[in-house]
């Protein structure tokens, strides 16, 4: 197995100048350089893992944290940082947290004894703790999911202020009167308060008292979005319902079709996230479609952008669209 020593007799150079090379120094000559790239190509020459840990004095490896893994769109983000983190020759180490902020707290702390180059993680709130921990490290903290402004912090995530503002006002675009909200918990800044935000910007906006808003808070569960459909219709006769996910969404349709209320002709249904299962559901979900694959990809690149000195945006955006589908046609 080829060492550095050996490309270096093989381009005719010091060990040292392929050390440079391989490190991407400026102070090497061009010439050299040159030879040295030609003979690491022709050779298909890596160095071992700890090698090149000694060497640019790196792991080469990314903590991810994670609510749940199990959530379909974890896992897709979870892809696209892996995928991006493989191609770029890093490692990651996996955790998950439970939405707990006390455990991501925990999460970091082992992961940062792992001596990873970098976090990346699925925020729900931003606590002393976590501050502390952002305070006290010398690696690049990635948030996905929350819009976060601190010190360092990169903040991956869209305006779901806006998204839910966009989808509210899709429904009034179809001629209806009431709008209620099934929100997920208000403590949870993005996907929680933020989406309620935006369907009371919209139903004000559409001529809608605040007194007499409908929204009920659920907890981002299937069951959640049944029992608050319940408490809707209890409370008042709606013609459409925006949900802050589509779990909720879905359970709100299964509620109003256990008890012969037809979708989407007596009640619409709007969703978040576009779960897979929102395609396949009967009747199918409309929705917000995040791209999680994506946003993984963006998170890795934020990460390593910021490892290899390179200034850049702290807020980077993600892209949704409203997809229409039967449940709100």
């Amino acid at each position: 197995m080829l060492n550095i020593k050996d490309i270096a007799k093989l381009a005719g150079v010091s060990p040292a100048t392929v050390s440079r090379v391989i490190n991407n120094s400026a102070n090497v000559n061009e010439e050299k350089r040159q030879r040295v790239l030609e003979v690491l190509e022709q050779t298909g020459y890596k160095p071992n893992a700890l090698a090149r840990g000694l060497l640019y004095n790196k792991t080469f490896t990314l903590g991810v944290v994670v609510p749940d893994i199990s959530n379909i769109n974890f896992s897709e983000f979870v892809k696209g940082i892996e995928k991006e983190a493989r191609q770029n020759s890093y490692n990651i180490i996996l955790m998950t947290s439970g939405n707990e902020p006390e455990r991501e707290v925990e999460c970091f702390e082992i992961l940062k004894e792992k001596r990873v180059d970098g976090i990346i993680f699925a925020g729900t709130i931003l606590t002393d703790r976590h501050k502390q921990h952002l305070d006290n490290s010398n690696i690049p903290f990635v948030v996905f999911g929350q819009d976060f402004e601190y010190k360092s912090l990169i903040s991956i995530n869209l305006d779901n202020l806006k998204a839910s503002y966009d989808a509210v006002r899709y429904l009034y675009s179809k001629g209806i009167k009431k709008v209620a909200m099934i929100t997920g918990p208000l403590w949870d800044k993005s996907a929680g308060y933020d989406r309620y935000i935006g369907f009371l910007k919209a139903s004000i906006e559409n001529g809608i008292n605040q007194r007499d808003l409908i929204y009920k808070e659920g907890d981002f569960t299937i069951t959640s979005g049944y029992e608050n459909m319940k408490k809707i219709l209890e409370q008042d006769r709606v013609e459409a319902v925006f949900a802050a996910n589509d779990f909720m969404a879905l359970g709100a349709i299964k509620y109003l079709l256990d008890n012969n209320i037809k979708v989407p002709q007596d009640i619409k249904v709007v969703g978040f996230d576009d779960n897979p299962i929102a395609k396949i559901y009967t009747p199918s979900l409309s929705t917000i479609k995040i791209d999680f694959y994506n946003a993984g990809v963006l998170a890795v690149k934020a990460a390593i952008k910021c490892l290899d000195g390179i200034e850049d945006e702290k807020r980077i955006p993600i892209e949704y669209e409203i997809i229409e589908r039967q449940s709100s046609i």
